[in-house]
C-alpha cells in the first residue's frame, strides 16, 4: 500500500512549542495513522540533546515539497510475527522507519508478566529478522546483500536505503 509521509531529515517548526527541529522517525500504526519523532535543535543544561517530541503532521510547519510516497507492506500489521533471533512473538502493531533507513516492526506479545501482572513490553525488530504468514522471506543470498547494502541501526554503518519490501517515491502536491 502506498502512503504519503513527511520526508525524514526535514527541518521544520513545531507550531505548538515554536521549536525548530528535525524529523528523525515516523511510526505507522495498525489504523493507518502516522506519527513523527521530532528532535528539537539544542542541548539542555547538562549538555544533552533536548527530549524528542512525538507529533502528528498538523503540528508541523511544512511545505508540499517535504512529502514523499512510500510503499509499505501494511498487510503484515495485525498479524503474528516472530523475531527469528530471539523467538519473541506477538502481533505486528506498528512500523517504524528510522532516518538512516532501517525499517522496523513493533511486536506486542499476548499476556502479562507473571511476577508483575503487567502486559509484556512491546519490542521492535528489523523486519528482515522476522517471520510471519504475511512476511516475504528473502533467500540467503538476497538477505546477505540486503544487510550489506541496508544495515540495521545495530551496525556501525547506516544508509538511507530501505528493505526491498519498502519503496519511496517523491511526490508533488
Amino acid at each position: 500500500m502506498k502512503i504519503e509521509t513527511l520526508t525524514l531529515g526535514t527541518v521544520c517548526d513545531d507550531r505548538a512549542t515554536g521549536l525548530t527541529g528535525t524529523l528523525t522517525h515516523w511510526v505507522l500504526s495498525m489504523d493507518g495513522r502516522i506519527t513523527y519523532i521530532f528532535q528539537p535543535r539544542g542541548l539542555d543544561r547538562k549538555g544533552q540533546p533536548l527530549n524528542h517530541l512525538v507529533l502528528n503532521e498538523a503540528r508541523l510547519d511544512v511545505s508540499d515539497s517535504d512529502f514523499e510516497e512510500v510503499e509499505v507492506p501494511v498487510e503484515i500489521l495485525g498479524t503474528e510475527v516472530t523475531d527469528k533471533a530471539s523467538g519473541f512473538t506477538g502481533m505486528a502493531i506498528d512500523f517504524i522507519y528510522h532516518i538512516n533507513g532501517c525499517f522496523h516492526v513493533a511486536i506486542q506479545p499476548r499476556g502479562v508478566v507473571e511476577r508483575t501482572g503487567l502486559p509484556i513490553n512491546v519490542s521492535e525488530f528489523d523486519l528482515r529478522r522476522c517471520t510471519g504468514e504475511k512476511i516475504v522471506e528473502l533467500s540467503k543470498e538476497d538477505l546477505t546483500e540486503s544487510i550489506e547494502k541496508k544495515p540495521s541501526p545495530t551496525g556501525n554503518v547506516l544508509t538511507h536505503e530501505l528493505p526491498s519490501c519498502v519503496r519511496i517515491t517523491r511526490i508533488s502536491r
